[in-house]
């Protein structure tokens, strides 16, 4: 591997530009923005690596989803893929960002722009690593696959019918996912799953109109009826829907020992969110635990009547909530809707309609796969020090469609500001993170020999 870290230093500038020009073409899917332009820019980078890429649909409309192959000479049998995606989010507010967001730019070792760290950095690092394997090695490890989507930020909301249609595209043994990093005390960081979801908007209505507040004497105000509908999804923290912790899988005896492990900074989360405390007083496992494997219901968003200053006396004709479940394996998101509506029915709230905007399932891998193994011990190769292992991500993302085990490494680290203005990514966490994926590989390569 010597060979192909030195060329991964060696070229890193050429790597930084190839960055720099993914991050010039906006791609940002909430806005249906330079989508199928930046698309075909990927593509071009996986044409150049001779790894035969196509551009995959699934109908008018949809973003195009990015494929390409390279074919191993020495190891055909053994396929690795690679998943990341090209869209962005939006830029807004523009206000706070100190330089462009798609005028990329370097300052003190990092590079700023929109999707600079999230997720352009590990698509074009996942290139950069595979051209070392090829200059130097005129070979890669095993079979690559590359699946570079443009919905992710909307939520993948078109990846299953790709799926569907594509099945042989998301074949692989092992998928390499498209975040990863180092955690703030700069140590690796191999993350084994994603939490699911299920994402809802509930809506009360009532008159044609806002009326005059004097008629809430005997007119029904929706922002009362949508909060008592609330309020009968919970008590504490316990979810109150019939049968929604009947399918979550407990942790095993690996995964308990790895939580145990994992040094979640408690302290350092309080400080930053400016809390005394966490949820009853919760502290150590418990907090972990409920992290990583906890079902929850939140409500993201309300909205009802006058929010202006001073006062408005108005009764609202209508009431709105947002609410996303995080769910865990093995919970699916269309029974847990149905269940959601059969709750709100047997409660006599069968007049407030529910809106289902996104649902994902979780996933999670071994912590004894193959591929799992390999990141661990790659981590402790590049980084020279024992990684941290996450048994899943609080997050969401549709891991749950890859078959194969799935392990989430790269060049990430805390203060990218991801999804924020001034999203950036470290040039030496780039390196180093293309080194730690093709080490990764090759040592997976190893383990199944």
């Amino acid at each position: 591997m010597k060979e192909v870290f030195d060329y991964i230093d060696s070229n890193k500038d050429r790597a930084l530009e190839a960055l720099k020009t993914l991050v010039r073409q906006p791609s940002v899917s909430a806005k249906g923005e330079g989508l199928r332009e930046c698309a075909e820019l990927v593509r071009r980078m996986l044409e150049d690596l001779g790894a035969s890429p196509k551009l995959l649909e699934a109908g008018e409309g949809i973003n195009p989803v990015v494929v390409g192959e390279i074919k191993s000479k020495s190891n055909p049998k053994r396929t690795i893929l690679f998943y990341n995606h090209y869209d962005v989010q939006p830029p807004e507010p523009l206000e706070l960002w100190e330089s462009p967001p798609f005028e990329p730019t370097v300052k003190d070792g990092k590079l700023f722009g929109r999707g600079a760290a999230d997720d352009k950095a590990e698509l074009v690092g996942r290139l950069k690593l595979t051209e070392a394997f090829l200059e130097t090695c005129k070979d890669v490890p095993c079979n690559f696959k590359f699946l570079f989507e443009g919905e992710e930020e909307i939520g993948s909301i078109h990846l299953k019918d790709y799926r569907k249609k594509y099945p042989n595209a998301f074949s692989a043994d092992s998928v390499i996912w498209e975040f990863g990093g180092i955690d703030a005390k700069e140590r690796p960081e191999v993350t084994l799953g994603v939490k699911g979801i299920l994402y809802v908007e509930l809506t009360a209505k009532n008159a044609n109109r806002d009326a005059h507040s004097s008629l809430a004497a005997f007119v029904e105000n929706p922002a009362w009826r949508l909060v008592w509908a609330l309020n009968s999804l919970k008590k504490g923290e316990k979810i109150l829907i019939p049968g929604w912790y009947d399918d979550v899988r407990p942790f095993s005896k690996n995964e308990i020992e790895l939580i145990k492990k994992w040094p979640y900074p408690e302290r350092e989360v309080k400080k930053e969110l400016g809390i005394k405390q966490f949820i009853g007083g919760m502290k150590g496992l418990e907090v972990k635990k409920a992290y990583v494997g906890k079902p929850t219901c939140t409500i993201c968003g309300l909205d009802s009547g006058y929010k202006g200053p001073g006062s408005k006396t108005v009764l609202p004709k209508e009431a709105r909530a947002k609410i996303d479940f995080r769910l865990v394996p093995d919970q699916d998101p269309n029974d847990l809707e149905k269940k959601l509506r059969a709750h709100l029915r047997k409660k006599g709230f069968s007049d407030i309609s529910i809106t289902y905007s996104e649902g994902e399932r979780a996933a999670r891998t071994s912590p004894d796969a193959p591929i799992a193994r390999a990141a661990m011990k790659a981590a402790s190769i590049v980084y020279e020090r024992k990684p941290v292992v996450l048994v899943s991500s609080a997050g969401t993302g549709p891991m749950y469609l890859f078959d194969s085990p799935c392990v989430a490494i790269g060049g990430g680290y805390s203060e990218n500001r991801a999804h924020a203005p001034n999203e950036n990514t470290r040039i030496d966490l780039f390196v180093k993170g293309m080194k730690w994926v093709a080490e990764t590989v090759n040592t997976f390569t190893e383990l199944q020999k």
